[in-house]
C-alpha cells in the first residue's frame, strides 16, 4: 500500500480510468499522451521520472485489442490465486507516478 492507503492495483486502475476519460473528452490532451506519454506524466506530477522508465500508450480501435503482460513475481509458484489477481491487476505501477499523482487527478 502507498502512503495514501490505496493498493497499487487500485491506483493503477484509477490512473488508467482517469487517463482514458480525459483522452475521450480532450483531443489535444490525447495528442500529448500519445506523442509523449512520459513527458505528459512528468508535466502533470511536476517532477522528472527515472531516465530508464518507459511508458507506452497504445490506442485500440474496433478491430484491435492490446494486452499487457506484467513481469512475473519471483515467487509466482508460492502465490495464491488472490495474490496472482493483484499482480495481474497492475500492482507494480512505478511509485514515482502514483505517489505523486493527486487523486482525483489534476487533468
Amino acid at each position: 500500500m502507498s502512503a495514501a492507503g490505496t493498493a497499487p492495483s487500485s491506483k493503477r486502475r484509477e490512473l488508467e480510468t482517469a487517463l482514458i476519460e480525459k483522452c475521450w473528452k480532450d483531443p489535444e490532451f490525447k495528442k500529448q499522451v500519445v506523442s509523449d506519454p512520459k513527458g505528459m506524466f512528468e508535466r502533470h506530477i511536476g517532477r522528472k521520472l527515472q531516465a530508464d522508465l518507459k511508458i507506452f500508450i497504445h490506442e485500440e480501435d474496433a478491430n484491435t485489442l492490446h494486452f499487457s503482460l506484467p513481469p512475473a513475481p519471483s515467487n509466482v509458484a508460492e502465490l495464491s490465486n488472490e495474490d496472482l489477481e493483484k499482480v495481474a491487476g497492475g500492482a507494480g505501477l512505478p511509485d514515482q507516478i502514483t505517489d505523486y499523482c493527486e487523486f482525483p487527478f489534476p487533468w
